[in-house]
């Protein structure tokens, strides 16, 4: 029963323990302390998990080396209590490499010595049984007694510098001394389990389990920086900000040299021998203007200013006067207003290289005289159509007898008819339609959503419309112009070459049946 009720014991020291260590290790960017306090808990941890099994063995090859696993929780933790220890006393230490292969010699020459035990027997001498059921515990050797020695050497020296430090605090902060008292009952555990001289369980790792919670708490409760006092005077006389304390009547209580420097820049204070003349009271900002203000060109000094107010309020909760925090922001604004003002102007030349972009783009997809897309263009506009499987028709357009227009009125003459029928065919697409020159005095229609005859009766209904407008033709009669067509009509299964072949196709067809008609790649319109 008392073994059980040891291993239950050993086993809740554990988990307290391990509890802390998660704790305090997902701190330990907080500050130093957290970090040297999971050591702590961790070597507390380990030392108690790794007690229960020398409670249960009873042969002695197998409890030598049960009685050797525990020593690394001893020293984790030992180096863990120095690490404490100048963490309490210095907010800034961080432990050095060279204090890491200090505080490693000892461990590892500990763990040497254990492991080599059963040849020279000078760390665990001999097991003999102890008064609890049986149980066995260690004799030791010379090689423990060093080992002991020197972890009671740290920890004694990690409590002298922590007593030293609440000393000259004039017992300020009487958590350094808690953290030391918290330790004497398992030194006592420790030192009478020692001198029993192996006829009782060493109960030290369960007095350090329930001593890791209480530090935990200590340092967590005193947030590290209160610890470790830092006179609050001079950090304001140091700040680079103005700091100005002002009374309920806006009265100058304090300030700092940086507020002094800030109101000598406005011109309400003065310097005479090398002193500075203070203002009796600041007006403007009442203790009651809680907040943050940015004062631009303050009295007209050029100069921009972040000032933050916070009330002071006496015990009664009345305000009893205001701090007032003032950062020169002059030249942030100044920057800030220039990036905004070189933002802007990119802004403005990325828009108009954008628009010069598109307007190149569009240029070079249309053609120069007509103004319609080009055949390039046509031919991705048919490509793009396919792709998206829509239904749509190709529609082929040649001027009927365009040779003998330029041979007989001129290259001039025949430039208007082509951009004459061009503005014609512009003017009969529907959204999404596109119209292009297709070479020479040839058209090309890409019209969505039509049908064969649908795309047929459209063109042809163009076709009377251009050669229903005559064309002034300079001193002679005005010219009637009349083309031929053909249709072609996607199915999903041509290629856009191949559909233009067809409507090509359809085209001669249009002219050698008598030209100034239209003809579906499958069956003639009218005409």
């Amino acid at each position: 029963m008392v073994v059980l009720a040891l291993t239950a014991l050993f086993a809740a020291a554990a988990a307290v323990a391990g509890t802390v260590f998660a704790i305090a290790w997902r701190r330990r960017a907080e500050a130093p302390g957290f970090g040297s306090i999971a050591l702590v808990a961790a070597g507390a941890a380990w030392w108690s998990a790794a007690s229960t099994a020398p409670l249960f063995l009873r042969d002695h090859t197998l409890m030598m080396i049960g009685l050797s696993v525990p020593y690394l929780g001893v020293c984790l933790l030992v180096a863990g209590w120095w690490a404490t220890a100048r963490a309490l006393t210095d907010r800034f230490w961080t432990i050095s490499r060279r204090a890491t292969v200090l505080l490693a010699i000892e461990p590892v020459l500990c763990l040497l010595a254990l492991a080599t035990n059963p040849w020279h027997h000078q760390f665990i001498q001999r097991l003999k049984p102890t008064v609890i059921d049986g149980a066995l515990a260690a004799v030791f050797g010379p090689l423990f007694w060093v080992h002991t020695l020197y972890s009671y050497v740290l920890i004694g020296y990690s409590a002298f510098i922590v007593i030293r430090v609440y000393i000259r605090e004039t017992g300020r902060y009487r958590g350094y001394l808690l953290v030391v008292l918290t330790s004497l009952p398992s030194g006592v555990i420790n030192m009478a389990g020692i001198l029993a001289g192996g006829r009782i369980i060493d109960l030290t790792a369960v007095g350090f389990a329930m001593t890791a919670p209480v530090i935990y708490w200590l340092v967590a409760r005193q947030s590290m920086p209160a610890l470790a006092p830092v006179a609050h005077q001079e950090v304001i006389r140091n700040m680079d900000d103005a700091v100005i304390v002002l009374d309920p009547g806006q009265r100058l209580v304090f300030t700092n040299p940086a507020a002094n420097r800030f109101l000598l820049r406005l011109g309400l204070a003065t310097e005479e021998d090398g002193r500075v003349r203070l203002p009796e009271r600041i007006t403007g900002l009442s203790p009651g203007a809680e907040g943050r203000h940015l004062l631009r060109d303050v009295h007209g000094s050029g100069i921009d200013f972040d000032v933050r107010v916070s009330p002071l309020r006496d015990g009664r909760g009345k305000t009893a006067g205001a701090i007032m925090v003032a950062r020169d922001v002059t030249e942030q604004n100044r920057q800030r207003e220039q990036a905004e003002r070189a933002n802007e102007q990119l802004r403005t030349q990325l828009a108009t290289i954008e628009a010069l972009r598109a307007s190149l783009a569009d240029q070079a997809a249309r053609d120069y005289l007509t103004g319609l897309f080009n055949r390039r263009h046509l031919m991705g506009e048919l490509t793009t159509a396919l792709r998206a499987g829509a239904g749509f028709a190709i529609a082929l357009i040649d001027i009927d007898h365009f040779k003998r227009i330029n041979d007989g009125y001129g290259h001039n003459t025949g430039d208007d008819v082509l951009t004459r029928v061009a503005g014609h065919l512009v003017r009969y697409l529907a959204p999404g339609d596109v119209a292009a020159r297709y070479g020479g005095e040839e058209f090309a229609l890409l019209l969505h959503g039509v049908s064969g005859d649908e795309a047929a009766a459209r063109v042809d209904d163009l076709r009377r419309t251009v050669a229903a407008a005559p064309i002034p033709a300079g001193a002679g009669p005005p010219l009637t112009v009349t083309f031929s067509a053909g249709v072609a009509v996607a199915d999903g299964r041509r290629s856009a070459v191949e559909l233009i072949h067809e409507a090509d196709v359809a085209l001669y067809t249009a002219k050698t049946n008598g030209r100034n008609r239209v003809e579906r790649a499958t069956t003639p319109v009218r005409g």
